[in-house]
């Protein structure tokens, strides 16, 4: 098996943590990334009912920051949300804020990201509210990215816009403007508000100020970057939301990096691949390898651990979710069904079989399915007898 988050925190957690001072949140984050369909979670015994077949299947994690385990988690948001999504074009946005804010960004997560949330969906809503753009209700769904593709610090957020809203009478309006907004237009509302929502929990004193500056500093800051252009962007428009949607699910659950953009470790620096930005190279496409020293690369992964309990994912508008959001009389007005309100949840079964793996949880034997029994606790062994089963059917003694 190749290099992976799970061998490199097994190789290294230890002395890492010794070393570098981490949080109860990173901290938990990587132990249990290590431990990840280990012993160390406990288990269960999956077996024939004929008794051909015996397997010990340790238990997932399910931290969303595990590249190993969330995949069907990934596949049940995005067949929940393909679902909902209403049958127009969307916009993808994206707002970046300043390099220059990381470090009130670290020592303010939980605080920091709602402030960029409200400050990014209000400023769509009320321009698109606006009869000069649209005049009518859209449906924003965001998604929170902290990381760029070297891992480095990147706050931002992808938002999918519908390309159209309902008005107050019901009836579905289009844009007035191809391109949905003015870039400027949206940068100079969007730079505003997150500035002035910043300083409003300054005041209130709901911010940490990072260590290494002082509040005066951190104000005159926050009056600079009031004064710098911003990256804000609108991306063209999208025939169906379900692209877009896909492209944010792989980036929801599973970490900033997967396994598969991992090559080896070598002499105490870990190569990973990344994808150069399109404006450093002709090709949108091109990827490029980069290497850190394991301890850099594993400060910058668990650097990107969201909150306990924070939702990187949120809706508005018409996708708010709420009885308020008005999204069934939106799709009666583009004619197509609503959501039904007892939306089925992807089973495990229809997951595999999507990928091509039906059979999993069948006997390789007799192909009946394969019934769990024989639970056993974190830190315990699985069952002796199941144990020589395995180990006589693989021709170990």
């Amino acid at each position: 098996m190749g290099l992976t988050i799970q061998s490199l925190l097994r190789r290294h957690l230890d002395r890492f943590a010794e070393q570098h001072p981490l949080s109860c949140q990173m901290l938990n984050a990587a132990v249990q990334m290590r431990d990840c369909r280990t012993a160390a979670m406990g288990g269960h015994v999956n077996s024939c009912p004929d008794g051909h077949f015996h397997q010990i299947a340790y238990n997932s994690c399910r931290h969303r920051s595990c590249p190993q385990c969330n995949a069907l988690p990934r596949a049940r948001w995005l067949e929940g949300w393909k679902q909902r999504l209403l049958p127009c074009p969307h916009y993808h946005t994206i707002f970046t804020t300043p390099h220059d804010l990381l470090p009130l960004w670290r020592y303010n997560k939980a605080v920091f990201a709602d402030t960029l949330f409200a400050a990014a969906s209000q400023t769509l809503v009320e321009l698109l509210e606006d009869p000069k753009y649209l005049g009518a209700r859209v449906g924003l769904l965001c998604a929170l990215h902290t990381w760029s593709q070297t891992l480095a610090g990147h706050v931002h957020l992808h938002v999918l816009v519908t390309a159209g809203g309902l008005d107050d009478r019901g009836n579905w309006r289009l844009p007035v403007k191809s391109c949905l907004l003015p870039r400027k237009v949206l940068m100079i509302k969007f730079r505003g508000k997150l500035r002035a929502k910043l300083i409003e929990k300054l005041d209130a004193g709901e911010l940490v100020v990072p260590p290494d500056t002082t509040e005066a500093r951190l104000r005159g800051l926050l009056n600079k970057i009031g004064r710098m252009v911003w990256n804000v962007k609108i991306l063209e428009r999208y025939d169906h939301g379900s692209g877009v949607a896909t492209y944010l699910a792989h980036y929801l659950k599973g970490g900033p990096i997967g396994n598969s953009r991992l090559l080896s470790e070598r002499k105490g620096r870990v190569y990973f691949r990344y994808r150069v930005s399109a404006g450093e190279g002709t090709d949108r496409n091109l990827q490029s390898v980069m290497n850190l020293s394991v301890d850099d690369f594993l400060a910058r992964l668990l650097e990107h651990v969201p909150p306990r309990r924070f939702q990187t994912v949120r809706g508005y508008g018409l996708y708010s979710g709420n009885q308020h959001s008005r999204l069934g009389a939106a799709h009666e007005a583009l004619g197509s069904e609503p959501p039904a309100s007892d939306v089925s949840v992807l089973s495990v079964e229809e997951f595999l079989e999507a990928a091509g793996q039906a059979d999993a949880g069948n006997c390789p034997a007799c192909g009946k399915l394969l019934v769990s029994h024989s639970h056993f606790e974190r830190g315990r062994p699985p069952p002796r007898d199941v144990v020589r089963l395995q180990r006589e059917r693989k021709g170990v003694a």
